[in-house]
């Protein structure tokens, strides 16, 4: 592509740079040129700035500036047009991090005009704040996804800047005083309650909330003992409870049952239907396993407040229904169940996700590695030697 430099005088009396070329065109079509407003600088840093344009121009990443397009207009008609592509609560949680710490700090700026380091004193200022690296990373995460979307659907940019960028580090932490015998105590404690059995189950099949309390009798064989994760439930501010699509792809699965969890749930089943014929129309059969007294869904912040007061009650201060899953995660683990078998249960998008998350949690799961590496490279006798 080839272009040359222009020099004329700017509104305030300064010689400013422009950059003219012609337009990429197809044969037989009309000449369209363009005129790039480079800025007042030295000629050599115009030349610069003249080939890296044209640099961009070759390889089709070009994108004219958008003098009238701020951040903060930007984002609103992102949030507007992905609304309805997100899980309610994502989308809300982005519209608050957009709204609470990008807009009042970049929100009048050229969207071409954000930089890495706009982005970098945005992630110090929420750190600043007292807010944890987790809402860092989250900001991060958000804005990573609206660059794309102006770099790949409305072309308003060249490139995104969040990918220059190292997500805000976050130490992921997995409670080690996850034990058999608190899971126990919990299990006991709701016996004869309404928590009985989803405490019960979430302890067995690590189960995420949502996933639990959006749970149908249709897909639940207690003949071959198995349930199908098919769906989530989901209580965002201003939209309610509504029921949604698992976390990911790899989130819809197939969970065997134990025997013991089987017969818990045959038991809940027969008395759940005892409740139904006796509130007879009353009652609102959506066929959920563990439904409001009046088979409405049970909101899963009311579930969540309700297994705070059990967790308080049995002495386990600050155990939440998710370390369960953590817990079932961490025990299978160390029963030699293999990571790739872990993750599938856990509906985890990958395998690595499992393995970042749970490994360090296990102890014993490194040196089998190494043990098995020995075994292999050197043979019995040489991995036996001192």
């Amino acid at each position: 592509m080839e272009g040359h430099l222009v020099e004329l005088r700017g509104k305030r009396g300064g010689r400013v740079w422009y950059l003219v070329f012609d337009n990429p065109r197809e044969r037989g079509a009309k000449r369209q040129q363009e005129r790039v407003r480079i800025g007042s600088m030295p000629k050599n840093h115009a030349l610069a700035r003249k080939r890296e344009i044209l640099r961009k121009v070759d390889k089709g990443t070009w994108v004219r500036e958008r003098r009238d397009l701020t951040v903060e207009r930007f984002l609103t008609d992102w949030l507007e047009a992905i609304k309805y592509d997100l899980a309610t609560n994502t989308h809300v949680r982005y519209t608050g991090l957009v709204k609470q710490h990008v807009i009042p700090r970049v929100g009048t700026l050229q969207l071409a005009k954000l930089t890495p380091q706009h982005l970098t004193r945005i992630y110090q200022a929420v750190r600043a704040e007292g807010l944890s690296p987790q809402t860092a990373l989250h900001v991060h995460r958000a804005l990573h996804t609206a660059l794309n979307y102006g770099v790949k659907v409305t072309k308003d940019l060249s490139e995104n800047v969040a990918s220059r960028l190292k997500a805000p580090r976050v130490e992921r932490r997995v409670s080690t005083s996850i034990t058999p015998e608190k899971v126990r105590t919990l299990i006991e404690a709701a016996r004869d309650t309404r928590l009985e059995v989803p405490v019960t189950l979430a302890a067995l099949t690590g189960l995420r909330r949502g996933e639990l309390l959006a749970l149908k009798w249709a897909w639940v064989n207690l003949d071959q003992g198995s349930l199908f994760v098919a769906e989530a439930l989901e209580h965002t501010r201003g939209h309610g409870v509504a029921f949604k699509a698992p976390k990911s792809r790899t989130s819809r699965r197939v969970l065997r049952l134990a025997p013991e969890c089987v017969a818990l749930l045959r038991a809940h089943k027969e008395a759940q239907d005892a409740v139904k014929a006796e509130a007879s129309e009353a009652y609102t059969d959506l066929d959920l396993v563990f439904p409001n007294p009046d088979g409405a869904p049970w909101p899963p912040d009311s579930f969540s407040v309700k297994f705070g007061k059990l967790a308080r009650t049995a002495g386990c201060q600050g155990f939440r229904l998710h370390d369960l899953r953590h817990s079932f995660a961490t025990l299978v683990l160390a029963d030699s169940v293999s990571i790739r078998e872990v993750s599938e249960m856990l509906g985890h998008s990958n395998a690595s996700l499992t393995l970042s998350t749970y490994c360090h949690a296990v102890p014993g799961v490194g040196q089998a590695a190494v043990n098995n590496l020995a075994r292999n490279l050197l043979g019995a006798e040489g991995a036996a030697s001192p």
